[in-house]
């Protein structure tokens, strides 16, 4: 979210999509407040010419309102390894990387200070972010009935754009394989050294003490020890579809989802996994702007029918920066 005070509109939304009941309100009552502002806005009451009249106090609200839905959508996937920032337009905020070098001691002569310094160099970089937007219509007879739902609408704009930074948080993460250093990827059958070796690297670049492994349900069931495992670990993996540690390491599922307009396609590689210090966020994820929300006048169009625009700018970057931060294993 961003850096800087919500509104209690927003407020109030983001304490209902987050189950966090007010004082004599009950999380129902709090979701009517935030659609019944939407109605005031129209004067009270639906009403095609008093909605035209007001349309663009209707559109500030759900822009209001759609960081809000899109932040409580994606917290709770990506949380453990995404960090979020919302931003005013044209603000291009630096994400830093702690330089993680471990520096030389030196033997110095008695009396000597005269040794090479060393520079403490962190590293930082911003996130570009595009344009992007959703646009949906309904028949001039719809819109005119008020059977045109804006908040069902921008409720499916929020649900759409909060996929597509989903793919976008999983394309930018397996893109970046190539980019990694050679002792934190590899390629091939799983092998449980090779896994045990690749998290001692992470350990030993980062400073964790402690790393999570991501993946699909599929990827993690390819995970298993030649340590064996005990009946409670064997039952947990049959309720699972794999086994929650792997040598003390936490093993947790991604939500799969399909690609928009490709149904069948996974959009989360099935093949990787991916090792993230616990206290790390390997993706950085920018939203740039207010949210833009407009119509197109539907006595503009032949066909006379109204549209209604969704826009946000996005955009997401992995920590490649230090090839060491995480890690990367693709099975084949």
């Amino acid at each position: 979210m961003k850096s800087f005070v919500m509104s209690d509109i927003q407020k109030l939304a983001f304490d209902a999509a987050n189950g966090k009941v007010r004082e004599g309100l009950t999380k129902e009552q709090m979701n009517d407040a935030v659609r019944n502002a939407v109605i005031e806005a129209c004067g009270g009451e639906w009403n095609v010419y008093k909605f035209m009249a007001n349309r663009y106090g209707v559109f500030a609200i759900i822009a209001e309102l759609m960081p809000v839905s899109m932040h409580s959508n994606l917290i709770g996937k990506f949380e453990d390894f995404a960090e979020f920032k919302d931003t005013a337009l044209a603000d291009k905020p630096y994400f830093v990387v702690e330089d993680d070098a471990v520096y030389p001691v030196v033997t110095c002569a008695r009396g000597n200070q005269d040794i090479e310094r060393n520079k403490i160099i962190d590293k930082n970089f911003t996130v570009p972010t595009i344009v992007k937007g959703i646009k949906f219509y309904e028949e001039l007879d719809m819109f005119m009935s008020g059977k045109m739902d804006l908040s069902r609408l921008s409720e499916k704009a929020t649900e759409a754009m909060s996929n597509y930074v989903g793919e976008l948080i999983s394309t930018t993460i397996y893109g970046s394989y190539s980019s990694l250093a050679t002792r934190v990827k590899t390629t091939g059958a799983f092998d449980a050294a090779t896994l045990n070796t690749m998290i001692e690297h992470i350990k030993a670049s980062t400073g964790a003490t402690s790393v999570q492994i991501f993946g699909t349900t599929s990827a993690l069931s390819n995970i298993v020890d030649a340590f064996g495992y005990s009946d409670g670990a064997k039952d947990r993996a049959n309720s699972w579809g794999y086994y929650g540690e792997f040598r003390g390491t936490t093993l947790i599922a991604l939500p799969q989802a399909y690609t928009a307009g490709t149904p069948g396609t996974f959009h989360v590689d099935v093949n990787h996994i991916v090792i993230v210090p616990s206290t790390e966020k390997i993706v950085k994820v920018l939203f740039e702007g207010e949210p833009f929300v407009n119509m197109v006048d539907p006595m503009t169009r032949n066909d006379m029918q109204t549209e209604i625009l969704f826009q946000r700018r996005i955009g997401a970057a992995a920590i490649t920066v230090n090839e060491g931060k995480y890690g990367i294993y693709k099975f084949s």
